[in-house]
């Protein structure tokens, strides 16, 4: 051998040494992984439950193993189990965390529905950092236990989850502070800010929550008002728009949504007033048919149809075609052909009169009027430089200054120049936006109904 290669005998050495080490370093590194380490720590515990020796021997052949739920419906893969391995374990219930059961898990099974669906993170992350989400570079991290119910907004409607209160409360308060008047929401809505279809998933709580206390702070030159609330009703807000993800998701997932229950239908049956014309149980009016046992004498696409079109079906009848989505329609139907059971009946709501003005009150409700003229047609939201007082008008004195056919034509129309205070300023950021086309005439005639209704008796005022 070649004596001038000998100096070079101990870095040959060194490196020998040295590569060796970071094997051993890898290998060793490699066993200690997070997930491996929680997943021995639980084949340890199985071994200490064993009460036979069959149980024994079982407990010894859990594989130590990344674990894994492939969900192509959903784009995703969750490795989570990995380290909550018991998740499906009762018998670890209410044990410390990532050795614990995971609650009524047999509602959303994992093989169907995984875990960021509902929790967000990282799902094919294997170590807590990035699997938690917390890491550079992605933007959906697990969501805190508190807005945990804002992930059942992505597949059912927000007032059908009695385990997800917060959720309906968060509804009950977009809708009283009327934003869909401004923004638009699933094709439905106003055009003065921006579509919130995917807000949810493009914002953080703290963001969200930052803006409806304060829009300007987060968004400068923001036209929305503050929303006044409680603490409380601003958070439920929050964790309900955080339910605007705009994912994606096949009919196996969102049937609440697109096939809602009786439940649904229900609400809708009462709030639309049917039993104004409509009996059941003996309970209502008598202008139309009562509706016991109505599955008895006709099948689902008949009563879908005579929503669609009613003197279509049933000549003569008088029932207005209301502006039913085919959800509404399907939902309804459902109702009625629950009706066959009697016990249902003796909840329905017989409203005192299901009178225009109270319709119409519901339809100022819906289509998020409250936003600019306040939760009561008060008026009094900021709108700098228009000519009324800076701030948008309040509704309380419209019939003396609007008739009917007036009123409707601005309701369809909008008002897109708004009175400037001074014309060298910026002109107001609020409008009337149009709905014509986006509101059915039924419910124009009861919200023009409840507009004329607002004027005290007795007061009047000078235009």
């Amino acid at each position: 051998m070649d004596t001038s290669l000998r100096k070079f005998y101990p870095w040959f050495t060194a490196l020998g040494l040295l590569v060796g080490g970071l094997v051993i370093a890898a290998y060793y590194k490699d066993q200690f992984r997070e997930w491996k380490v929680w997943q021995r720590e639980y084949v340890k515990a199985e071994l200490a439950r064993a009460a036979t020796p069959a149980q024994r021997a079982a407990a010894a052949r859990i594989p130590v193993e990344i674990r894994q739920f492939v969900l192509p419906e959903l784009d995703r893969v969750d490795r989570c189990t990995s380290c909550h391995v018991a998740a499906e374990d009762p018998s670890y219930a209410g044990l410390r965390l990532p050795l614990a059961y995971h609650p009524n898990h047999d509602r959303h099974p994992f093989d169907k529905f995984g875990c960021t669906i509902c929790h967000q993170g990282q799902g094919r992350a294997t170590t807590r950092e990035a699997a938690h989400g917390h890491v550079e570079h992605w933007d959906r991290p697990m969501l805190e236990m508190k807005y945990i119910q804002s992930a059942c907004g992505k597949c059912h409607l927000p007032t059908d989850v009695p385990d997800a209160p917060k959720l309906a409360q968060g509804h009950d308060v977009f809708e009283k502070a009327g934003c869909i008047g401004c923004h638009k929401l699933h094709g439905t809505g106003g055009v003065i800010g921006p579509e919130l279809d995917k807000v949810g998933a493009n914002r953080s709580p703290e963001w969200l929550l930052k803006h409806f206390k304060n829009p300007a702070t987060v968004t400068p030159g923001s036209a929305m008002p503050p929303i006044k609330a409680s603490e409380a009703d601003l958070d439920a807000l929050t964790l309900y728009v955080l339910s605007f993800t705009g994912e994606p998701l096949s009919a196996y997932y969102v049937s609440m949504k697109t096939i809602p229950g009786p439940a649904a239908g229900r609400r809708l049956f009462e709030e639309k007033g049917c039993l104004g014309c409509h009996s059941v149980g003996g309970k209502g009016g008598n202008l139309g048919p009562a509706l016991d046992e109505v599955a008895k004498r006709h099948d689902p696409a008949w009563i879908v149809a005579h929503f669609k079109n009613p003197p279509g079906m049933t000549p003569g009848s008088v029932m207005p075609q209301f502006d039913f989505t085919e959800q509404e329609m399907r939902a309804l139907t459902e109702f009625l052909l629950s009706l066959t059971d009697t016990n249902v009946v003796g909840f329905l709501k017989v409203p005192g009169a299901a009178s225009p003005i109270e319709r119409g009150k519901a339809v100022y409700k819906k289509y998020g009027c409250a936003g600019c003229h306040g939760a009561d047609a008060v008026g009094g939201v900021p709108n700098p430089n228009s000519k009324t007082a800076e701030q948008v008008p309040g509704l309380k004195f419209v019939s003396e200054g609007y008739t009917k056919d007036e009123l409707q034509k601005r309701i369809l129309d909008g008002q897109r120049e708004i009175p400037l205070m001074d014309p060298k300023r910026p002109p107001a950021p609020l409008y009337m936006p149009p709905w014509r086309g986006k509101i059915a005439q039924g419910e124009l005639d009861d919200l023009i109904a409840y507009l004329m209704s607002l004027l005290p008796k007795g007061e009047k005022v000078d235009f």
